[in-house]
């Protein structure tokens, strides 16, 4: 199974039209995705997105109770350095929405270096979008 072929969607997260991969976790995870989640966020500066980025990599090496869905991440900074986008791959849509429902309120545990991530100086604003494969959502339809 590949990724869905969606509009915007780029499989090798190399380039995504004036973004610059800066950080990825570990890419020996061969599991296949079954959810693309797209996180951007919007910052005051390059210095900030790239230590907001380091931040996260902080709390997901002490995350006491990593959510077993997660596969990878992928962390892009545009050009003026004013927006990251957070290309991560889940096994279902359902992990992702599992992990959100946890009690860090977000995908990690309640603890300093999640809350840290959430409240993290200079981020302006933060969205959220979940994908699932084309050939899930129509057998749904069927």
């Amino acid at each position: 199974m590949t990724l869905p072929e969606l509009p915007g969607f780029v499989r090798d997260r190399k380039d995504l039209d004036g973004f610059t991969l800066y950080r990825s976790g570990d890419p020996r995870d061969r599991r296949e995705p079954g959810c693309v989640v797209l996180v951007t966020v919007d910052t005051d500066s390059e210095a900030t997105a790239r230590a907001w980025v380091d931040s996260v990599f902080v709390a997901l090496a002490s995350e006491p109770n990593p959510h077993p869905g997660g596969i990878s991440a992928a962390f892009h900074i545009r050009e003026d350095g004013r927006r990251v986008i957070n290309y991560a791959e889940w096994v279902s849509a359902q992990d992702h929405a599992d992990a959100l429902s946890g009690r860090g309120g977000g995908v990690g545990s309640p603890t300093a270096d999640w809350r840290r991530v959430q409240n993290f100086p200079g981020v302006q604003h933060v969205s959220v979008e979940r994908y699932r494969p084309l050939a899930e959502v129509q057998a749904e339809v069927e």
